[in-house]
């Protein structure tokens, strides 16, 4: 949905979404100079690039719905995130910025998402937290965005990865910063609270999947199989192969 990306875009501009953009842009310091490759593609265009600035891929792509997107340096495309003009098994590392809460099929991007990406490769999740004080608050503001969004438990995401073939392999919530627009004051006391006591409460998670390699199980040959017990006439036991030794 377009509209959705455009006002959730212009929502990041005002001082709340810039003081959290800023903190997005901080955690993910700490995780895309880790991942390697030679492609990455951020699906949306939550800020416009700025997110991917840390990351040591060569060629960095950001997808959006929107034509004419200026995400400079970075390549961009024109497509929705559910159909993916992309082949399989051709991306390092995928980047979904508060994506899934505002698209309709989440569990559709996710399966397209897999395919795209190589074995191995490396899925980078930012969401909307709804075990925080922002989940709550979005019950008395479901109209505007970004709490008319479909807040995803980390619960649910990680069990739906687990489906497609994920494993998580690193996963933490951040930003604990209360969601007024109008709240000026230092919040590095409750940074800290917020980290130390109710680690699990932030008003963003982190969630870093790698694909897992499927491997092929090797099927016996009928020759390897372990030799059966027969019984003879005369009430003994003898172990016998499929192959008859007698001659």
């Amino acid at each position: 949905m377009s509209s959705c990306a455009v006002q959730l875009n212009k929502w990041f501009e005002t001082p709340l979404g810039q003081r959290l953009l800023s903190e997005e842009k901080y955690c993910l310091q700490n995780t895309l100079p880790r991942l390697f490759g030679y492609h990455l593609l951020q699906i949306g265009n939550v800020g416009y690039g700025c997110l991917l600035e840390s990351s040591r891929v060569r060629h960095c792509c950001v997808l959006s719905r929107m034509a004419n997107t200026i995400c400079s340096p970075y390549s961009s495309i024109h497509a929705v995130a559910d159909a993916l003009p992309i082949a399989s098994d051709n991306i390092d590392v995928v980047v979904l910025p508060h994506l899934l809460e505002f698209e309709k099929e989440p569990h559709q991007i996710l399966r397209e998402v897999e395919r795209i990406l190589i074995p191995e490769g490396y899925l980078v999740i930012l969401g909307f937290n709804p075990m925080s004080l922002w989940g709550i608050w979005r019950w008395m503001q479901r109209d505007v965005i970004p709490w008319n969004g479909r807040f995803l438990s980390l619960l649910r995401l990680k069990d739906w990865l687990a489906l497609l073939g994920f494993d998580v392999k690193e996963q933490r919530t951040f930003f604990f910063g209360l969601p007024f627009q109008n709240f000026k004051n230092d919040t590095t006391f409750l940074e800290k609270i917020g980290s130390r006591w109710t680690s699990n409460f932030g008003s963003v998670y982190l969630i870093v999947a790698q694909k897992r390699v499927t491997t092929l199980t090797p099927i016996r040959q009928k020759w390897l199989t372990q030799p059966t017990l027969v019984i003879e006439a005369t009430g003994t036991l003898r172990a016998t192969d499929e192959y008859d030794h007698s001659c």
